[in-house]
């Protein structure tokens, strides 16, 4: 039941949300492109899908306490990358000369625009946190 439990909340619920916004995405840029119909046939909603469920996991490297939260970021990163490139690369239908840099370009420049913030709010909510605490003391004052 933990593992149902774990899927569904941490993997599959995650991944959905980064279909819709990968698939809305793509329809945004096919519009943009210029055609009137833009249309994702099952094979690209799989594989945007099988996609999303990569990233997903690469998330929950965040989950792992016992490690910083720089080098949670230093690893998901790459886990991340890794994903969307091995995901395309399985992909047939996808060229992989030009158009696998511009992606690892558009991936970097997304990914300084996005963790930065996240890295100072995650880090002043830690602080805020600590300070919260107050101390009370376990042993009662004599009198």
């Amino acid at each position: 039941m933990k593992v149902f439990r774990f899927l569904t909340q941490k993997i599959l619920f995650p991944a959905s949300l980064i279909y819709t916004v990968l698939t809305m995405a793509l329809l945004f840029f096919i519009t943009a492109i210029g055609n009137e119909k833009p249309a994702i046939t099952l094979h690209t909603a799989a594989t945007l899908f099988l996609m999303a469920l990569l990233i997903s996991v690469a998330n929950q490297i965040f989950s792992l306490r016992q490690f910083t939260l720089l080098t949670r970021t230093f690893l998901h990163f790459p886990a991340v990358l890794i994903a969307i490139v091995g995901v395309l690369v399985l992909d047939g239908s996808y060229d992989l000369t030009v158009n696998s840099m511009v992606l690892i370009i558009l991936y970097t420049v997304l990914y300084a625009l996005i963790v930065p913030p996240y890295l100072f709010i995650s880090i002043s909510v830690q602080k805020n946190a600590k300070e919260e605490k107050t101390y009370t003391s376990i042993f009662s004052p004599r009198n």
